[in-house]
């Protein structure tokens, strides 16, 4: 017969996973877009993203006075973004701004921190139904 740790334990594993599925977690395009919307300072619409063959996302936007194609790459590391333009390097080392992005408010906003490696960190939140295209 089950003991009480036995059913205590299976009860807050089945708990534990219905929470985990009952929201859907932000895939990593729509982080990637939040992310290069905060870091060039343009707007979250602009932005187009679509997996790369090499497994990162590949991000573009297009400037509107002159239709020029900015591109970008960008792939997770556990909460950190990291991106490069396309060409170019990929912003990982110490001296670079460190990017990191979490779920608040139970995943109704998607909260993307930059950290450069000499100054204050800023923020900039974004709503869930946003970055989906709700």
């Amino acid at each position: 017969m089950p003991s009480l740790a036995q059913w205590l334990a299976a009860a807050i594993c089945v708990a534990a996973s219905s929470a985990a599925t009952a929201e859907p977690s932000l895939e990593a395009k729509a982080i990637c877009r939040a992310a290069m919307a905060s870091i060039t300072g343009r707007d979250l619409k602009l932005f187009q993203a679509a997996d790369a063959p090499d497994g990162t996302i590949a991000l573009t936007y297009a400037r509107a006075f002159d239709n020029f194609v900015w591109a970008y790459h960008c792939r997770l590391e556990g909460n950190r973004v990291i991106w490069a333009d396309e060409p170019g390097r990929w912003r990982q080392d110490a001296k670079d701004d460190k990017i990191t992005f979490e779920a608040i408010g139970s995943g109704a906003q998607l909260r993307i921190t930059i950290s450069p490696a000499n100054g204050s960190a800023t923020q900039e939140s974004f709503d869930r139904d946003k970055l989906l295209g709700r």
